[in-house]
């Protein structure tokens, strides 16, 4: 180490890394040693993308000479990287900014803590917050021994919660806003993988999990559908880097989950139940299966079309006869329903009286039975 040198010390949490960098490569749950290795030339593009380190003036190019994982005092995970960053001659004037972690997080808070000239000094870096400083000519030398010793925590400061004055009321806030968090950088990242896993058990066709497969492929990602929208429906657009992530994400590993524009909620396409069914009709996943096709016709569909509802309660009826003990048949009685219901509306306009009579009636029957 010379005065020509400044060192960084980078931590970022380790399931916001994964689910960026992919580094769980083998999909079991665990970033390994070797896959970190694996992963080097990744993490160091990504620390070099979002920490900028300027000199006298002058960008300073940087050079990952370590990474490995580190646990804190409560055993959460973080990607470590030492980072050192050579100068031409003694720092006299020093900048860094960071804006790591946003594109999960656009309001994301970077805690670091800068030693120089025998002191620590605390700055909170985001998007807009840049550290600079002056050094004196006398002091340069050791300013660019230790100084660049920053520490970098990437810990996420919730913006959305009321601010807090000090270190220890970020703390409390970040951890006290856990139980309104309802989409999560690691929820995600574990869904994701977990999809990718049975991606790759249903491409092989020799396979004999297969129909099990393809069955907890369309539960993921109905589950995902549905997170997705109780995130929406709870706190708008706010984690709209997570959602657009796990679009992406879903389209790259070939599962339907879109946003329904008419409908105003995310739907999953039902692929992996329908191939479920056509592979297993018998199984034992095939009532659940066919529950939720028919649930998704049902919330996407229009109810001005009488050839449609008429389809579409026929097709709830016949569910009903094959599967009269299926736990989720008040539900499906329920969308028999208000297809009667419509369908009584609609005759009503026609001006057919008879028909409309008819489903009245089913639909009142229905109504009781449930």
């Amino acid at each position: 180490m010379d005065g020509h040198i400044l060192h960084a010390v980078v931590r970022l949490p380790l399931d916001d890394v994964d689910l960026l960098l992919r580094l769980d490569r083998d999909l079991d749950g665990q970033v390994s040693a070797a896959e970190i290795d694996r992963s080097t030339a990744l993490i160091r593009s990504y620390l070099a993308k979002h920490m900028r380190v300027v000199a006298n003036g002058a960008p300073v190019a940087e050079s990952l000479e370590r990474v490995a994982t580190w646990r804190d005092a409560l055993e959460a995970q973080y990607v470590e990287g030492d980072v050192s960053y050579q100068t031409v001659r003694a720092v006299g004037r020093l900048s860094i900014h960071t804006d790591f972690l946003t594109e999960l997080y656009p309001s994301h808070k970077t805690l670091g803590h800068i030693s120089a000239a025998g002191h620590e000094e605390p700055f909170t870096f985001d998007s807009t917050a840049t550290y600079e400083r002056r050094f004196a000519p006398d002091r340069a030398v050791t300013v660019a021994t230790i100084a660049g010793g920053v520490v970098i925590l990437g810990l996420l400061v919730l913006a959305r919660r009321r601010a807090a004055a000090a270190a220890a009321g970020i703390l409390l806030v970040a951890a006290a806003a856990r139980a309104d968090v309802i989409m999560s950088a690691s929820g995600l990242n574990a869904t994701l993988k977990a999809m990718e896993n049975l991606k790759r058990q249903t491409a092989a066709d020799a396979n004999p999990q297969r129909d099990e497969a393809l069955f907890q492929l369309g539960a993921e990602a109905d589950g995902l559908a549905t997170v997705m929208n109780r995130e929406v429906e709870s706190h708008g657009m706010q984690e709209r880097e997570l959602l657009d992530l796990a679009l992406g994400r879903t389209k790259e590993l070939g599962v339907g989950v879109a946003y329904n524009r008419d409908k105003k909620k995310f739907f999953y396409d039902g692929a992996a139940f329908a191939d479920y069914l056509k592979e297993a009709p018998r199984g034992s996943h095939a009532a659940a299966a066919e529950f939720k096709l028919l649930s998704y016709r049902f919330y996407q569909s229009s109810s001005t079309d009488i050839p449609a509802l008429t389809a579409a309660a026929g097709d709830k009826k016949r569910f009903l006869a094959r599967y009269p003990g299926f736990e989720a048949n008040a539900e499906l009685r329920l969308y028999l329903a208000v297809d009667y219901r419509d369908l009584h509306r609609r005759y009503l306009e026609a001006r057919d009286h008879a028909n409309a009579a008819r489903y009245r009636q089913l639909a009142r029957a229905e109504c009781l039975h449930i």
